[in-house]
């Protein structure tokens, strides 16, 4: 069962107050024992977290329930990383340090950059749910990070935007109070878009030996998330490389480094192949774009890899036996005989652009 640090829902009882709610009796409704929240390092169940943040924000018509939650937010709440996090030379070392133990956060959200060019784009996934849920625990995560990456740099740094897959609240008060930066809704990737000299500008002196002695205690604290499965490994790679045209075996391999050829003996031993996991892929984040987006099919298809909607229609229809246009009206295949996806650790964040 995916967990996440109790530590999520600090301040919950004083936003939950301030939007008029009964904070013990939501708690009660997500089967969430209050008590549980005062070990920031105990561990609570990601859906009973995506739940109470969703009926949270349903109950008070606070749509920015979980970005309220993220603005009082301190480096110490994200627990041992933040020590690391401190010792950092660059925003981008502090990132880095924080994709290689994101496991010790929890079993949801994901961190991965993207260097196109003349833009970074710093990408923040999360399990998927429906509507608000994927919305409330992906505002918590991004305005998290983004304090968090503001004040390890002394200020000196702040994204040039913030990207959101979802559509805009009514009112943006929140949002402007917590990033202070442009704001660009309905994009094709949830997280920040920056420079890489930016994220390259030394901010301090940071003691290297300190930042060593750091690591060597959060290795022992939990396993790397490197223990994860190959297909594991592989769906994580998949979800955050596909819309951003690199999900080739070739590239997801580079990623996780490990040969091709290798690659594919690993999965095969665990039941699976690289085709077989890619459309598995392609099939989720298909469906999922045409229920909770207004996306055209065709941006849908290029995000999914195909050149065109007819090729996408195509295969769409092979899978599901009906039509994208048909799936989006509400349709639903009667029976699925396709096999079951293999195992999950997080599902990622969507890109910019889609895999050939």
């Amino acid at each position: 069962m995916a967990q996440v640090r109790a530590a999520a829902l600090t301040n919950y009882f004083e936003v939950a107050r301030a939007v008029g709610l009964d904070p013990n009796a939501m708690l009660k409704r997500a089967r969430i024992n209050p008590a549980m929240i005062g070990d920031p390092d105990g561990r609570l169940s990601r859906n009973a977290v995506n739940f109470l943040l969703t009926e949270s924000a349903r109950e008070a018509n606070c749509i920015s329930f979980g970005l309220m939650m993220a603005e009082s937010r301190g480096l110490a709440h994200l627990g041992a990383i933040s020590l690391l996090m401190r010792h950092q030379e660059t925003v981008r070392g502090v990132i880095d340090a924080t994709k290689r133990y994101q496991h010790l956060m929890g079993d949801s959200v994901t961190l991965t950059t993207e260097d196109r060019g003349a833009e970074v784009a710093v990408v923040i996934g999360i399990q998927p749910g429906a509507g608000t849920i994927e919305r409330q625990g992906l505002e918590l995560a991004m305005g998290i990070l983004c304090r968090a990456l503001v004040a390890v740099s002394g200020e000196r740094w702040r994204p040039d935007a913030v990207h959101f897959r979802h559509p805009a609240p009514g009112d943006l008060a929140v949002h402007r109070r917590v990033f202070g930066v442009p704001l660009v809704f309905n994009s094709n990737f949830n997280g920040f878009l920056t420079t890489p000299a930016a994220l390259d500008a030394r901010y301090s002196t940071a003691d290297a030996e300190m930042a060593r002695y750091v690591e060597t205690y959060l290795d022992m604290l939990a396993p790397s998330a490197a223990t994860a499965s190959t297909t594991q490994q592989v769906r994580r790679s998949l979800d955050l490389m596909l819309p951003f045209g690199r999900a080739t075996l070739e590239q997801v391999s580079e990623n996780l480094g490990t040969p091709p050829r290798t690659l594919q003996r690993l999965l095969e031993k665990e039941g699976y192949s690289f085709a077989s996991l890619l459309n598995t892929v392609r099939r989720e984040m298909a469906t999922d774009h045409l229920t909770h987006s207004s996306r055209s099919l065709g941006e849908i298809a290029r995000m999914i890899g195909y050149a065109t909607p007819s090729s996408f229609t195509r295969w769409f229809y092979t899978e599901f036996g009906l039509t994208p246009g048909s799936w989006r009206a509400g349709e639903r295949p009667v029976a699925n005989d396709s096999p079951a996806p293999p195992p999950r650790p997080g599902r990622t964040s969507r890109g910019e652009r889609s895999a050939a």
